[in-house]
């Protein structure tokens, strides 16, 4: 996991790149991921993470343990997800 912090003009923005192998524990990261929202609770925050969970809200064709894991991750700390539903796969 990286993360940087852009001073914009008019508020601070803070980037996060996150990674997960499938083999990996998704917990372990999502742990980290709220300690840096926890931690900043006044600034914006952008998070991108290839998580290798799969959930058809996130536009995958199935779901997965892994993926609602995720979905609930996502859905208690009031993120959006801006995935197009038409976009292709990256491998």
């Amino acid at each position: 996991m990286v993360a940087i912090k852009i001073q914009t003009s008019s508020f601070p923005l803070t980037i996060i790149s996150a990674y997960t192998t499938p083999a990996q524990n998704v917990h372990r990261t999502l742990q980290e991921i709220q300690e840096f929202i926890s931690s900043l609770p006044e600034e914006k925050i952008i998070i991108r993470a290839d998580l290798n969970g799969h959930n058809t809200l996130c536009g995958n064709t199935s779901n997965d343990n892994r993926g609602k894991d995720i979905m609930d991750f996502i859905l208690a700390n009031n993120l959006n997800i801006i995935n197009k539903p038409d976009a292709l796969p990256t491998f």
